[in-house]
């Protein structure tokens, strides 16, 4: 009973430190694409302009791997811990870009991502220890993982042209390419809205 409780402890405490991981990755993450000097590792895992999606996949990513690390540190039940994640991940994602959408591209704060990433990993929690047969979900878990991934590598070389990959700061998709004038982009994007 006693190691059950120290158990119950560590993930608790590993719940709590993966807020502060997934924000503290995301800081990071922002300005990778410029340290990398756009080469591919800082765009699959940087943000590559300022759009909803670039700024929701630095989130997305961080969270994966702490929950991997979780997986390591305390060793759950694998099928139920596996479809908590996943529900959270895909709770974290939609939930970002929805107050993302909401409150206005330009308006992405940390606020925002603090916010989303605190109730996916309370979600995950209270998933992992609610009576709910979520380990049921297991198969349809792994398939949204696999979704999950090839969403991530496809989205950033080959958005789609919509609200939630358009940068807000040039009015374009995708990579931003380096010798475009982002003023003459804006003026652009300003004259085929109105």
């Amino acid at each position: 009973m006693r190691a059950i409780k120290k158990a119950e402890i560590l993930f608790v405490l590993l719940e709590a430190a993966g807020i502060i991981f997934v924000l503290i990755c995301r800081l990071f993450m922002s300005k990778l694409y410029t340290l990398c000097g756009g080469n591919l590792v800082g765009v699959m895992f940087g943000s590559v302009n300022k759009s909803i999606w670039e700024n929701c996949k630095i989130l997305l990513l961080p969270y994966l791997f702490w929950s991997l690390i979780e997986l390591m540190s305390v060793s759950p039940h694998m099928r139920r811990f596996t479809s908590c994640k996943t529900i959270s991940l895909y709770f974290l994602g939609l939930s970002y870009i929805g107050l993302s959408l909401i409150f206005g591209a330009e308006n992405q704060s940390i606020f925002i991502a603090a916010l989303c990433t605190a109730l996916a990993f309370v979600l995950s929690f209270a998933l992992y220890r609610s009576k709910f047969n979520v380990q049921n979900l297991f198969a349809p878990s792994v398939f949204l993982l696999f979704l999950f991934w090839a969403v991530y590598f496809s989205f950033t070389p080959f958005p789609p042209q919509n609200a939630v990959f358009l940068d807000s700061e040039s009015g374009l998709y995708g990579i931003i390419p380096t010798h475009i004038d982002l003023g003459a982009a804006a003026l652009d994007a300003m004259y085929y809205f109105s």
